[in-house]
């Protein structure tokens, strides 16, 4: 997938995410080691000489926290890169499956060129469609994507009601950190795939292309009268071709978390929240949402 627009590194950063998450319970305990000096190097240090001077037995307590912590952080966002990757795979099939149809675009990237100004192109275009829309896994994806957006939304669920409840003190506890923490790993991940689910969309959805071949039909009949009757029929079966795609792609289940609404929806709903909870912390308010076109 090189030469791609949506690569990003999400194995490196699924990485430091792991060790961020896994590095929590330190960063917590350094920064309220003493409120008068705040989260610093000095406050590193003595949060630092404090596991140590600690005994032995919990010294390997806290090792084994964060061989466990970061081991499930790894497995979790292995999954997500997983589904990343299969994503940018349907992204590039489904950006030459655009360029098939257009010769400056098919030559540009290497790729066989044909036009649908007959019934049996139109049958080899309908029949490349719905090969490259079913290649990968897509049950498997789906889940990871639809359970990581439940987990995300309770964990928001519960940080959003501890605030209510608590208000700032609730900061003070370990448990809401890790929560925000969690949510906002899991968000990145979830805005991505579904940016990337969005633009897939769209492009196996382009009916701009079959209302432009359309209009080519057209003008290939004033020039080739001779071959009007098969023309027309070609164009014919373009606009029911054009009908059956919309009737197919409106029921697809799996298609639900990748619908353009749906995708919209979802990053005003991630953005909005993460305004919330920044606006919180920071004390200002953040309106993230409205970077969203």
């Amino acid at each position: 997938s090189s030469g791609i627009n949506a690569e990003w590194p999400l194995r490196p950063g699924g990485l430091f995410l792991s060790v961020f998450l896994s590095l929590l319970p330190f960063i917590f305990r350094a920064h309220y080691a003493d409120k008068d000096i705040g989260f610093n190097f000095e406050a590193i240090t003595t949060t630092l000489l404090g596991y140590l001077s600690e005994p032995l037995e919990h010294q390997v307590v806290h090792v084994v926290a964060f061989i466990l912590n970061l081991s499930l952080s790894l497995c979790y966002f292995t999954l997500f890169t997983v589904a990343e990757r299969t994503y940018s795979q349907r992204y590039m099939y489904a950006k030459y499956f655009n360029a098939v149809t257009t010769m400056r675009r098919a030559r540009q990237y290497s790729l066989p060129h044909f036009r649908l100004r007959s019934i049996q192109n139109i049958k080899a275009w309908l029949s490349l469609r719905s090969l490259l829309r079913r290649v990968g896994p897509h049950r498997s994806v789906g889940v990871i994507i639809t359970s990581s957006f439940l987990i995300m939304l309770t964990i928001l669920t519960v940080v959003c009601f501890q605030f209510f409840r608590v208000g700032g003190d609730s900061l003070k506890v370990y448990f809401t950190w890790l929560a925000i923490a969690w949510s906002m790993s899991i968000s990145i991940y979830l805005l991505r795939l579904f940016t990337l689910g969005n633009d897939i969309q769209e492009r196996f959805d382009n009916q701009s292309l079959l209302i432009t071949e359309q209009i080519n039909l057209f003008f290939f009949m004033q020039q080739s009268p001779q071959k009007k009757e098969q023309l027309m029929h070609a164009n014919q079966v373009l606009q029911l071709s054009s009908k059956l795609l919309k009737e197919i792609d409106s029921r697809e289940i799996s298609g639900f978390f990748l619908s353009p609404l749906m995708s919209q929806f979802l990053r005003v709903f991630l953005l909005s929240a993460f305004s919330g909870l920044a606006s919180e912390i920071l004390g200002f308010k953040l309106k993230l949402w409205k970077m969203i076109k």
